[in-house]
């Protein structure tokens, strides 16, 4: 009974002590500000000709820094076509120097989206946060998107 008790008291004192150490680590912010090149996008039409929903866009694209001059990575990944003409629901991987990011949620056709980080590998393991994604002028027919990862990286 007696090794019962001082068994207990022992592993009190360290649940206390392990909780005092999480606590004090804030998770790390980062945010990474990038330029999509949509060069290789194909859209499968899947039901009715044309537009409608069911569509599934798939795409392989170059993705630059915020200056929109170096190439720093590519993003691959996929879109179906929820409402016409308004949303698609998506999920990409954007793949950088130092990792992976993935992303999940809707593309609004004709407003800025925000998309959820899913997670990552390498530098952005245990990832989440949110992704914004913004329409850039261009001539046509370029197209190219701004994207903003607010990340929440977990230690």
């Amino acid at each position: 009974m007696r090794h019962t008790a001082l068994l207990a008291l022992g592993l009190s004192f360290c649940l206390v002590g392990c909780a005092d150490e999480t606590e004090d680590e804030a998770p790390v912010t980062k945010v990474i500000e990038l330029v999509e090149h949509a060069d290789n996008e194909t859209v499968t039409d899947t039901g009715a000709v044309g537009d409608s929903v069911g569509d599934i866009l798939t795409f392989a694209n170059p993705v630059f820094d915020k200056a929109n001059t170096t190439k720093v990575g590519t993003d691959q990944g996929y879109c179906v076509r929820i409402a016409v003409p308004e949303s698609w629901e998506c999920e990409w991987t954007v793949f950088l120097a130092d990792g992976q990011i993935n992303v999940s949620g809707p593309f609004f056709d004709a407003k800025e989206s925000s998309l959820s980080v899913t997670g990552g590998t390498g530098a952005y393991k245990n990832a989440s946060g949110v992704m914004d994604l913004g329409f850039r002028q261009t001539p046509p027919p370029k197209i190219e998107y701004d994207f903003t990862y607010n990340l929440i990286l977990e230690e």
